[in-house]
């Protein structure tokens, strides 16, 4: 292109050139006639001149537009040929975004890869004081990752780096470990480590839940309710509004095969009515959980604790450090005989509702464990624990609680205007009230066994209830804060650390960040 303009500036200026010789040669009526002969062949000399430098121009003007469509012509074709070979390679694009974790997914679906992971950093501050220390603990600090492939099947593996299993420190614990079937919504299997759904609030993601730490009714420890097992699930949700899981597992609770040869069965279904009525931004849940199974002294459940079930405050939660209020060894809710004989038929049964309208909702659920065994002394026995909350919240932020149901759980609340210093967004708050109890009195006559000891009066309790006022900040759907403060009166005083009361006081802070 750059010779083109050059050849045509060359031929710009020769033409310029003829111009200038008419002007230095003027021709005038009053020139004598042989000079104006003489003039006109030198004009026609020139004019010949610039003829000839013009047809060669014309010439090479020609070369160079056929050189040019050339040069055009295989850029054209190195153009298709690239996209022919783009088009014909079997790699494809690979997406990233952030909904629910880090998701990594192809252009057709066929496969995704989402990254999760969670960090609570809780603070505890209980009266009695000899009762536990005031502590800084990381309650939780999971990462993990969900693989979908095919579509149809999904492989998820989460660790938990807080502590182990069982609650000490220091060790990696495997959480979820599962493969998924889902080609039918209404009927998708899960085969691996998984959480067992028994009841709304046990089965909902710590993540979200309405209060730092579970109800009375809830937070009972593996005895009650195994919060992960290992075998097959069946789930879904067959209609618009209602879901359902079945669970067969080994009933040996997080990270361990089966102890014993029977297996513990347990279902939950649910339904939500104003899907059914077409009710705006509401939610009316109703729920039914259900599970049997045989504990034996040989079972991770009571490994090492044969002989009493455990239970823990709303304030301490299941933490290494936790304050077992029926625990075996001062605070026992009810005596060795229970557990002396071979196994003992456990049994469950809940009832859950929930009712949010916008920004309020109330909830409430019901747990009754029925004990069926007999001792070792060949006394027959039929005890019933009863445990049950019921809650309000109330979002003054204006967001809803039916933009965060979904599979009959409650999950994440996104705030209207997002946290940012400087700018309008400030988060959501919420507030929350929360009644919960706990009642074991059933085993005070179960009696004492031969060698155990009774039960003291003054060093253990069968009965528990608890108010929790709960405030939280959610600064954006990833980030939350949460002050709680928790009053439990127990039905008789109970003795730790030598220390004796009938009531427990505790304020409780969890700063926590999850994608």
């Amino acid at each position: 292109m750059n010779v083109q303009l050059a050849k045509y500036a060359q031929f710009v200026s020769i033409s310029a050139g003829v111009a200038l010789i008419s002007v230095l040669f003027p021709i005038t009526a009053g020139a004598e006639e042989a000079d104006l002969e003489q003039r006109i062949k030198q004009l026609e000399s020139a004019l010949l001149a610039t003829q000839q430098q013009r047809i060669e121009q014309d010439k090479q003007i020609e070369l160079l537009t056929k050189e040019l469509v050339g040069i055009e012509n295989q850029l054209s074709q190195s153009k298709i040929a690239k996209s022919e070979e783009k088009s014909s390679a079997k790699g494809k694009p690979v997406f990233a975004s952030v909904k629910d974790g880090l998701v990594f997914s192809d252009e057709t679906g066929d496969w995704s890869m989402q990254l999760n992971g969670r960090v609570q950093a809780d603070y505890r501050s209980i009266n009695p004081n000899e009762w536990k220390n005031d502590t800084f603990d990381i309650r939780r600090a999971r990462l993990g990752g969900t693989f979908t492939f095919l579509k149809d099947f999904a492989v998820r593996v989460e660790a938990e780096y807080a502590n182990t299993n069982d609650g000490s420190k220091g060790t990696t614990a495997l959480t979820y470990g599962y493969l998924d079937w889902k080609h039918f919504a209404g009927a998708k299997l899960r085969v691996g480590q998984f959480k067992p759904v028994f009841g709304l609030e046990r089965g909902e993601s710590t993540n979200f839940t309405d209060f730092q730490e579970l109800s009375l009714a809830t937070a009972t420890g593996p005895s009650f309710n195994s919060t992960y097992d290992r075998g097959v699930m069946l789930f879904g949700s067959p209609l618009k509004g209602t879901y359902y899981n079945l669970s067969y597992v080994n009933g040996s609770g997080q990270n361990n095969d089966a102890m014993m040869n029977g297996k513990d069965v347990v279902g939950r279904a649910a339904i939500n009515i104003a899907d059914f009525t077409n009710w705006q931004d509401a939610v009316v849940h109703i729920g039914v959980s259900g599970s049997q199974n045989t504990v034996q002294k040989s079972s991770a459940a009571l490994a090492g604790n044969d002989s009493a079930l455990s239970a823990y405050t709303e304030a301490n939660g299941i933490t290494s450090n936790s304050i077992k209020y029926t625990n075996t060894t001062a605070t026992t809710f009810f005596s060795t005989l229970a557990f002396n004989s071979t196994h003992v038929d456990k049994s469950r049964v809940g009832l859950e509702t929930a009712i949010a309208y916008g920004p309020l909702k109330l909830q409430g659920e019901y747990i009754n464990t029925n004990f069926d065994g007999r001792t070792s002394v060949g006394q027959e026995f039929n005890k019933d624990i009863n445990a049950w909350y019921a809650s309000a919240t109330w979002l003054v932020t204006g967001e809803s609680y039916a933009n965060s149901y979904k599979d009959a759980m409650f999950g994440r609340i996104i705030p209207k205007h997002h946290f940012s210093l400087g700018e309008d967004g400030y988060g959501a708050f919420e507030l929350g009230l929360r009644y919960s109890s706990f009642d074991a009195s059933d085993f005070k006559l179960l009696g004492c066994n031969t060698g155990s000891g009774c039960l003291a009066s003054s060093s253990v309790t069968n009965k528990a209830n608890a108010w929790t006022g709960g405030a939280k900040w959610i600064l954006n759907p990833n980030v939350r804060i949460l002050l709680n403060y928790v009053h439990t009166s127990f039905d008789t005083p109970i003795v730790i650390n030598s220390k004796s009361s009938d009531k427990e006081d505790a304020i409780t802070m969890r700063a926590q960040y999850y994608f």
